[in-house]
């Protein structure tokens, strides 16, 4: 089949109006940035539930990252998710450690 119409490369199908996927209301977005935050707040003061809160939000997050395509308006909170669940566990583990030490 060669259908110029079907062509997309080069179509401006954008330039001209075409709506653009909205990825902002992908499930488990927001959620997953907020329980991700609140698991990094927790961890300066409760370390251990932080850890809970922090998996839970990743969950969320990693669903949404699993339906965003790569370079899609809306992937950054979920990136920003992870960073703040590495932040959280690494500093719940610092302060779970330091406690430990006399």
């Amino acid at each position: 089949m060669n259908d110029p119409r079907a062509k997309m490369d080069g179509n401006n199908l954008l330039g001209m109006g075409a709506p653009r996927p909205d990825w902002s209301k992908t499930p488990g977005r927001v959620p997953g940035f907020w329980l991700t935050l609140a698991g990094f707040i927790l961890a300066i003061v409760f370390p251990l539930p932080s850890l809970i809160v922090a998996v839970i939000g990743l969950a969320y997050a990693t669903q949404a990252f699993r339906v965003i395509p790569a370079k899609a308006r809306g992937r950054g909170l979920v990136i920003v998710s992870f960073v703040l669940v590495g932040l959280s566990v690494a500093l719940a583990l610092t302060r779970t450690i330091l406690s430990l030490l006399p």
